[in-house]
């Protein structure tokens, strides 16, 4: 069965898709942020477009957040439970209180999500304001400084 037939990708066909290296995928698949869906006869690994579409979504938060790889874990198991929690409340459209359980747990991990995005956005902010500083007290210097 061909890539093509079987819809799943070689590690080369991930690598000419992604900016990524073997060793990175490999990395990636000893912290359990993916895993190979499947491997060829000759043991080579085969990667499924949903592990691919978590690829991406890893490189997006490295580099949009600047994200650690633990971060990154808790973000998506953090949808993964959004997920199950959005067809467990699709499943028991009978039960309007497991409804209401479900989506109050669902409130619960998208706050928990923020208030992780406003830690590090406060983070960036404090770092983003030191160096701000320092620019303006370097502009003040070559203006101010310099003349006198």
């Amino acid at each position: 069965m061909t890539e093509q037939e079987s819809g799943e990708l070689t590690v080369e066909a991930v690598l000419r898709q992604l900016p990524v290296t073997p060793r990175t995928l490999r990395y990636y698949e000893e912290v359990g942020l993916i895993a190979p869906s499947s491997r060829t006869s000759g043991g080579h690994r085969l990667y499924d477009q949903e592990t691919v579409e978590r690829l991406q979504q890893i490189l997006r938060l490295k580099e949009n957040l600047g994200v650690s790889l633990q971060e990154i874990r808790e973000i998506l198991d953090a949808e993964q439970a959004l997920d199950a929690l959005r067809q467990s409340f699709h499943q028991n459209r009978q039960d309007q209180d497991r409804q209401l359980e479900y989506t109050d747990r669902y409130i619960e991990v998208l706050r928990h999500l923020i208030e992780k995005m406003d830690e590090k956005i406060k983070s960036v902010t404090a770092m983003r304001n030191r160096y701000q500083e320092r620019l303006q007290k370097s502009l003040d210097f070559r203006e101010n400084g310099i003349r006198k």
